[in-house]
């Protein structure tokens, strides 16, 4: 039995729960369709200053108080920022269900946004951000979008943004963002757990006041890769490398097919580059593929990090490996076991649960079953998994990312 249940507030706030009876507790999250691909360059990371700011104190409480009012009770509080919405999230036993959505709303509904905390959250976000660049991966894979999409590209603008745009951002532009982009139409509250539907539509209805605002149309660009593009970074003792092309929106009817094809790829220790790469020839200590899925996009890539002795040659042998792509029905069907597998252990937690659910209201207007998802994944052809390995998979399509290279690297 699903018991999965959808409402669309006269607000224009979207509810949606999934009750489970044997849940001990209910993650909420509520979800801004708005992220870094929707701000002014110059003003890159408001969406995550904004994000950071609620959090500074509101009308009702202290920034202290807030924290203390979930934490005081068991329960787990946080948020985040990505390229297409903002989000917030509480983790809580079901009676404290009507304290976090208190909370929630008040984050969204009555910050302070004093000037000085601001100022504060400022240097806390700039600390963020130089944290950020002395992470090797995290830097890689933000390089990685400015090669795949474009420097310029809305998707690949940096989701904390950079030390000079955020600088550039005054405590006006975050109340004017705040008023004009964190509006009811805009905004989805998901919840997973032991959860009465009825009864958190009236606790939202009651407690989220938020206005309508204007539509605004989402930018996609012409998309002007960069082929190699290499990153100078010195005192690192590995070359960090992505090998990426944009790929299918969530909505694609190859994202499936996509996904069986990097599982056979780089997906865990069985797969052709990690036995290839690793097994064989030991050039890598790790080496995956990774997909991301976006409303009107996506990006599809491999992930390898070596030394510089072995950088070449492990591009290469990637380059003849993708060259002779061609997959077998059993490497196929192996795949697609694995997949489902992976979705049905992974949506045993709350958390993947409501976040899975809200993704797709947010880019569907409706969520599939799992047992539709996993249909979805078994209906995939031999055909389709092999149109993606003759049309997308071959070395032209992709473009190099190498942090920690200079450009004696060739692809």
């Amino acid at each position: 039995m699903d018991n999965y249940r959808k409402s669309v507030l006269p607000s224009g706030v979207t509810v949606c729960s999934e009750f489970i009876p044997s849940a001990y507790s209910v993650v909420i999250g509520l979800y801004i369709t708005v992220g870094s691909r929707d701000e002014d360059e110059k003003k890159a990371g408001i969406s995550h200053f904004t994000e950071h700011s609620v959090f500074k104190g509101t009308k009702n409480r202290t920034e202290r108080e807030i924290s203390l009012a979930i934490e005081s009770r068991g329960g787990y509080l946080n948020a985040s920022t990505s390229r297409e919405w903002t989000s917030l999230y509480v983790h809580v036993l079901p009676e404290e269900v009507n304290l976090a959505l208190d909370i929630l709303a008040d984050l969204i509904g009555n910050p302070k946004f004093s000037e000085e905390a601001l100022e504060a959250e400022r240097e806390v976000i700039l600390q963020e951000i130089k944290m950020f660049n002395d992470s090797p991966e995290s830097l890689l894979f933000d390089y990685t979008f400015k090669s795949t999409f474009g420097e310029n590209h809305p998707l690949a603008r940096l989701i904390m943004g950079s030390v000079e745009s955020v600088n550039n951002i005054k405590p006006k532009d975050i109340i004017e963002f705040w008023d004009k982009r964190w509006t009811a139409e805009r905004m989805f509250v998901s919840a997973v757990g032991k959860v009465n539907h009825d009864n958190l539509c009236d606790l939202i209805n009651r407690k989220i006041n938020k206005k309508r605002g204007d539509i605004f149309a989402r930018e996609f660009p012409s998309v002007k890769s960069k082929r190699i593009n290499a990153i100078a970074k010195p005192d690192l003792n590995h070359k960090y490398v992505a090998l990426s092309f944009p790929s299918f929106s969530y909505n694609h009817e190859l994202r499936f097919a996509l996904l069986v094809a990097g599982t056979i790829l780089g997906s865990g220790m069985s797969s052709l580059l990690f036995q290839k790469l690793r097994q064989d020839l030991s050039y890598v200590y790790e080496v995956s593929t990774f997909n991301e899925f976006f409303s009107d996009a996506g990006i599809f890539g491999i992930y390898f990090s070596t030394d510089e002795t072995k950088l070449q040659d492990a591009l290469n042998t990637t380059k003849d490996l993708l060259s002779s792509l061609e997959f077998t029905e059993e490497e196929i069907s192996t795949a697609k076991e694995r997949l489902r597998g992976n979705i049905v252990i992974s949506l045993e937690g709350s958390g993947n649960r409501m976040e899975r659910n809200v993704k797709e209201e947010i880019c569907k207007g409706k969520r599939s079953t799992i047992s539709d998802l996993l249909k979805k994944i078994e209906d995939v052809s031999t055909e389709e998994v092999n149109v993606i390995a003759q049309n997308y998979l071959k070395p032209d399509k992709f473009v190099l990312t190498v942090l920690g290279e200079e450009d004696n690297v060739a692809w």
